[in-house]
């Protein structure tokens, strides 16, 4: 499999920790210190301004950016992927409301209920589809997270756990154009895997969805009575244990390619928030030059984040920095998913870089 087109869409303005202290009331040296994020983009659901409403306007902008990265027709496109943990609807499913916007008809469409894992599960199935005989496809990954927020802000009757989240995540989406044909300009992938390793274990992140009557009223951490939240993290968990399985990704990678990764020009590791991202890219001796940290710019936009990297890391070829070579490693704390990717940079010719 060989991805020939990529793209990143982050919805309207970045939004800096002093905007959130100033709209939420919060402090902007706590969220500096608890999230290590320095900004995020946020959908506008009542706005006129052009700004991406939903997790589907953000999908079908970056479905278009990228088949226009590839030089790709619509009519040429197999199947469809959209991967996300915040689709507009339950139904219809919001990868044919995407593929109807692009133009795509009489093909087959899947949408992947995932989180931080979730591009690389779009790609793994993409992988199977285009070794089943189908020829070119279109993966997107994306998440809008305004359904978490607080419709009425009230910041008092909201954990400091919740208060995080808020910060911690943003909206945005990324997509791949994927190719059978492993010849041509592009990244080929060289390796490629997805597994749960959850068994016996609690999830880590948590997003319910609710019926007709909304979330149910609990007793909150101060003893007053409270909706449920529909977002929780264990951080502790997630600290505790993401660093070891990103090194199981990264010393499985190394295995199946025979590079040794410090020789790995570009190393893209789990992005849950900047601080974190940081601690895990030092905890698993990749270089600051090697790493491609997106997140502390972008938010923790889910689905969206490997792809944004993928993208960067292209950028960086377009901008003529040496290497070729490229390791994925994300981890999904949601119920322990890990998944890795090797790509080699070719050139028009379809030789290796």
């Amino acid at each position: 499999m060989r991805i020939t087109g990529l793209s990143e869409v982050l919805p309207g303005e970045p939004v800096t920790n002093r905007d959130m202290a100033e709209r939420f009331g919060l402090h902007e040296k706590w969220l500096e210190k608890m999230t290590g994020n320095r900004s995020r983009y946020f959908c506008e659901p009542d706005s006129a301004s052009g700004v991406p409403k939903n997790t589907g306007d953000l999908a079908t902008a970056a479905g278009e950016r990228a088949l226009a990265a590839a030089g790709a027709d619509p009519a040429s496109i197999d199947f469809l992927i959209l991967t996300t943990g915040s689709p507009d609807h339950l139904m219809p499913s919001t990868a044919n409301l995407v593929a109807d916007r692009l133009g795509l008809d009489d093909l087959p469409t899947f949408q992947l209920a995932s989180g931080c894992a979730g591009a690389l599960q779009g790609l793994f199935t993409a992988r199977a589809l285009l070794h089943s005989g189908l020829r070119r496809g279109l993966v997107i990954g994306a998440d809008s997270v305004v359904k978490l927020w607080p419709a009425d802000r009230d910041i008092q009757r909201i954990s400091s756990a919740e208060l995080a989240n808020f910060a911690l995540f943003g909206d945005g989406a990324g997509a791949a154009v994927v190719d059978a044909d492993p010849d041509g300009p592009g990244l080929l992938v060289e390796h490629l895997f997805l597994r749960t390793v959850g068994k016996g274990r609690a999830p880590a992140q948590v997003v319910r969805w609710y019926g007709a009557d909304g979330a149910p009223m609990i007793t909150g951490p101060n003893g007053r009575t409270v909706r449920e939240p529909m977002g929780e993290e264990d951080y502790k968990a997630i600290a505790e244990h993401v660093p070891g399985l990103a090194a199981t990704v990264l010393d499985e990678l190394v295995a199946a390619t025979g590079w040794p990764l410090a020789e790995v020009e570009h190393v893209l590791v789990p992005q849950l928030n900047g601080a974190m991202s940081e601690q895990i890219r030092h905890s698993l001796g990749v270089r600051p030059e090697q790493a491609v940290q997106v997140v502390a710019e972008t938010g923790n936009n889910g689905n969206a984040l490997p792809f944004i990297q993928l993208h960067r890391a292209q950028r960086r070829f377009a901008e003529g920095e040496s290497g070729d070579r490229v390791f994925v490693a994300t981890i999904e704390s949601s119920k322990w998913v890990i998944s890795g990717l090797a790509l080699r940079r070719q050139d028009e010719a379809g030789t290796r870089a």
